[in-house]
């Protein structure tokens, strides 16, 4: 499904007026991609690192990767 997501599905919506952000979470790493509106435009923000953060402006809020993948544990984390 992460094909369709950054494809077709990720097309349409970003075609939709009331979309302000659109966040793509990894399940099998740490990597989180954050597209924001920008007038016409979108604007990526891609974050990978335990400690990064990326901000959310239509909540007013910025999260950390640390917390989304709080409880996760990757296949390779031991490799």
């Amino acid at each position: 499904t992460e094909a369709y997501d950054r494809g077709r599905k990720s097309a349409q919506y970003r075609r939709l007026e009331s979309l302000a952000e659109y966040v793509l979470i990894a399940q099998d790493r740490m990597h989180v991609e954050c597209y924001a509106r920008q007038g016409e435009h979108w604007v990526l923000t891609e974050v990978s690192e335990p400690d990064g953060s990326f901000t959310l402006q239509s909540l007013a809020g910025t999260l950390r990767l640390r917390d989304i993948y709080e409880r996760i544990e990757f296949p390779d984390a031991g490799r």
